[in-house]
């Protein structure tokens, strides 16, 4: 049997199906070393007693639990893959990706957790690309965490309040167009593994050339990547450009150690509106500017040169146009006195510092507001890991990398890897708060701090409530096809849950909650909402236990559901 280090190792019986609202919950065990409990099998033997995922199907796994999974899941075309924690207090469930035990490599794991043709929604969860209590399992690391194939076209991913680690390619990648990748709350780590691949890995999100309805990244924090946080590039023909990505938002992240390899945000070809705001980056583009033509092979979509005629090398690019509505502005961004040192110690060799975040096309369309844009100022963060100094300095040797993507090579061991932790690190170490007194503290949209504001939970309970953030937060889609009105979360609930709605035009809206007897218990809105998706908390502190009804109006339409208050 394997030895697993977590928190806590919890074992439980396969819990038959509970009926929670309109959830069917199935709790799955964590890994007790038989073969029927690997994650992947449990979720095949129900999908294969039901002939697919079932409706409303919810995967509960327990907190202090660790899973392993050592074959792709596919998730088939109209099902939805909810996966989540349970929600008692404790560390979040550990899902490993584990050697298959199969095939010509059968210390490998398996290529992606995920291939998904439907939509995924997870919630609350820990998944690392490798079993990380055996180290060198880490010679092992595939490419892929979450795919979605071509076939996989009109696919949703939605992540909220998870930490993703350790891919040598990408955490997910899109080869399929989607109508939404919305990731909020939620910690991307290790980035690409030169053991693995080349320095053209290493993404966060890989759009490939596919088009997307709606990218949404907010309230994020990433650590440690080689290659792009977000990568949507033509590599066969990056000037023909590709599919669009019709609504972007990038929006209070924080981004901690890049080596940016082929930029930082290589967006493609963009549609009708695009917002990169209040985002805080320290040494995000550590490989710096240069005239590398290497990595300047994949800077060509934006069109612009360099003093020599070679591609222009800049943190954040698109395929040019004059129709994207474009926000870009209260981001901040330092460098570390390791990473100063390396754009000076090689600045003879061609390196001009950390290079410029935006194209030349992108500062016109921004006007005068693009001195805004980026705003460099000195800051440290409390507990972050080093910047990947020693594996830049590699890469320029001449007897190490010499400027070569294609790696790795003989003359590359783990000892220039990027400062690479464990899941446990991101989870109860990694700090990136920082000091009140710095700009950085009230330099976001409306006197917020810049970054991830779940490093300042106070600050972030005022902005979810506060309207001046709640300008153009249309989640779903770019613009909403109907009027709906979702099952709150969680359900049953004590006290509090959250209700979303969503609106194809702005109207006035009222949402009301009732008790069994037609008798009103509360107004949560009764006002004019714009066009996009809206989410109301609801506290019945002091109310006792029951079945309650809300109800959603508006001139043209009525919807109600029911949700379940349990003290």
């Amino acid at each position: 049997m394997v030895t697993i280090r977590c928190h806590c190792f919890l074992l439980f019986l396969f819990v038959p199906l509970l009926a929670v609202g309109q959830e069917s919950v199935l709790r799955l065990k964590p890994y007790d070393g038989s073969a029927g409990s690997f994650l992947n099998a449990q979720i095949s033997a129900d999908t294969t007693a039901n002939r697919g995922i079932p409706a409303n199907r919810v995967y509960l796994l327990q907190r202090g639990g660790a899973y392993l999974a050592n074959a792709t899941f596919r998730v088939n075309t109209g099902q939805t893959l909810r996966m989540r924690a349970n929600d008692s207090a404790g560390t979040r469930p550990v899902i490993y990706l584990y050697p298959t035990g199969s095939g010509t490599n059968p210390a490998n794991p398996p290529g992606n957790f995920i291939d998904l043709r439907g939509d995924l929604v997870f919630k609350n969860l820990i998944l690392t690309g490798y079993f990380e209590p055996i180290d060198t399992n880490l010679n092992n690391l595939q490419g892929g965490l979450l795919n979605v194939p071509t076939a996989g076209a009109g696919a949703k991913i939605t992540i909220d309040s998870c930490i993703i680690t350790n891919s040598n390619g990408n955490h997910i990648r899109t080869d399929g167009a989607v109508k939404l990748v919305k990731v909020t709350n939620s910690v991307f780590a290790n980035m690409g593994y030169l053991g693995r691949s080349n320095l053209g890995a290493g993404k966060g999100i890989d759009l490939r050339d596919a088009s997307a309805d709606t990218v949404i990244f907010e309230h994020c924090t990433f650590v440690n990547w080689q290659d792009r946080v977000i990568r949507h590039y033509n590599f066969s023909n990056p000037l023909a450009g590709t599919g669009p990505i019709h609504y972007l938002r990038f929006n209070q992240n924080t981004l901690v150690n890049g080596m940016s390899y082929h930029g930082l945000l290589s967006l493609g070809s963009m549609g009708k509106r695009a917002l990169i705001t209040n985002n805080l980056m320290i040494d995000p583009f550590s490989l710096g500017n240069d005239t590398d033509a290497v990595r300047q092979a994949e800077f060509l979509n934006h069109g612009e040169r360099d003093q020599f005629g070679g591609s222009r090398i800049v943190w954040v690019f698109t395929a040019p146009n004059d129709t994207t509505r474009w926000t870009i502005s209260n981001n901040y961004y330092a460098i570390s006195d390791s990473g100063q040192k390396f754009f000076s110690d090689y600045a003879a060799a061609g390196v001009t510092g950390e290079g410029s975040p935006l194209t030349w096309h992108l500062n016109r369309r921004l006007g005068a507001d693009s001195v805004n844009a980026f705003k460099k100022i000195s800051l440290k963060l409390n507990n972050i890991p080093a910047v990947m100094s020693k594996m830049n300095r590699w890469y320029r040797s001449p007897s190490g990398g010499n400027k070569s993507k294609n790696t790795p090579s003989a003359a590359w061991n783990k000892s220039f890897d990027f400062d690479r932790r464990g899941w446990l690190y991101f989870d109860d170490t990694l700090d990136c708060t920082y000091p009140t007194s710095s700009a950085a503290y009230s330099g976001a949209i409306g006197g917020y701090p810049v970054g991830d504001l779940n490093w300042f939970p106070a600050r972030k309970a005022q902005w979810l409530v506060d309207p001046r953030t709640s300008v153009e937060k249309p989640g779903g889609t770019v613009v909403p096809t109907s009027f709906t009105l979702q099952q709150n979360y969680p359900n049953p609930f004590n006290p509090s849950t959250k209700i979303v709605y969503t609106l194809p035009q702005e109207a006035k809206v009222r949402l009301e909650i009732f008790d069994l007897l037609g008798r009103k218990i509360a107004t949560l809105v009764d006002e004019s909402r714009f066009a996009g998706e809206h989410a109301v908390e609801f506290d019945a502190s002091g109310l006792t236990s029951g079945v309650y009804v809300y109800r959603l109006s508006s001139s043209h339409q009525v919807l109600s559901k029911k949700m379940t208050l349990v003290r």
